[in-house]
């Protein structure tokens, strides 16, 4: 089991040590001098988070996703120097193609793929959609099947690292996707936590971990279950509560791991919506 410093942004107050559990020291230490070299090697920034959150996966498969990479890479990232600013700048980025290249390879087994797309592509795949007032940049990862070699764009994927207010941006797009039928989801490391004296830094995330936010929580939990302003939404948050079977608007919340031998609803959702799609 590992163990992390939580530093409080209050002076006075002692640091908080947080447990990982299935990873150890030697393991943080590891995937903290890959984040640190990749850095020093001039590439894209994004990337060098997207490979460390990748390795760190594959290093340590059975530890919550959430917290390799609220407490292993980003509290990393601050005792290095950066800003809270700067990680929220690089971490969506980030994230994205960490998602794109952890599932990738598993998803080619049923056709399909994750796809990054940005500028006048993705807007010139939206017009051919049918999907209008939604700028391209509204779209994180489209999500294509493979067809007698040809690729089609069946569905959209929206990336965030937390859940906070900032998913509505997203709602009119999704919306949007869902009205000409393609398939509109959301992923979500679900990460959140709160330094001493408010809490003790445990990643309980936005979405119902954190018993003492009922009202926050229902609130953020309605989007989906009660509101259907996407068709799903898979969080890689261990820590937050999935959805019952049956929810008011048939959206439901979805929690797994990260890890290839874990069981994967998302790849198996996405391959029925697909199939679905199809026919």
């Amino acid at each position: 089991m590992a163990h992390i410093d939580c530093v409080s942004s209050q002076p006075g107050i002692a640091p908080q040590i947080v447990e990982i559990k299935n990873t150890s020291d030697e393991e943080v230490s590891v995937i903290r001098r890959l984040i640190d070299v990749r850095l020093s090697s001039g590439g894209q920034v994004s990337d060098a988070v997207a490979v460390s959150f990748e390795a760190a996966i594959k290093l340590c498969p059975n530890a919550n996703p959430s917290d390799l990479w609220h407490h292993v890479i980003y509290r990393h990232l601050l005792n290095t120097g950066w800003s809270d600013q700067r990680w929220k700048r690089v971490c969506g980025f980030a994230l994205e193609r960490a998602l794109v290249a952890i599932f990738n390879p598993r998803l080619a087994e049923h056709n399909l793929r994750f796809r990054i797309v940005s500028g006048p592509e993705a807007r010139s795949l939206l017009d051919s959609l049918g999907v209008t007032g939604v700028p391209g940049s509204k779209i994180d990862v489209f999500l294509e099947s493979k067809a007698r070699s040809t690729w089609t764009v069946f569905g959209a994927a929206h990336v965030k690292a937390s859940i906070a207010e900032r998913i509505q941006d997203d709602v009119p797009a999704s919306i949007a996707l869902m009205q000409r039928g393609l398939v509109s989801i959301g992923l979500t490391m679900d990460a959140k936590s709160y330094p001493p004296p408010h809490g003790n830094c445990i990643n309980y995330g936005e979405l119902g971990g954190r018993s003492v936010d009922v009202v926050k929580t229902r609130i953020k939990r309605d989007y989906v279950e009660r509101d259907g302003q996407f068709d799903a939404l898979f969080s890689f948050n261990l820590r937050t509560p999935p959805s019952p079977e049956q929810t008011k608007s048939g959206s439901r919340i979805w929690v797994s791991g990260l890890a290839h031998q874990h069981q994967n609803e998302l790849i198996e959702f996405l391959a029925s919506r697909q199939r679905a799609v199809r026919s």
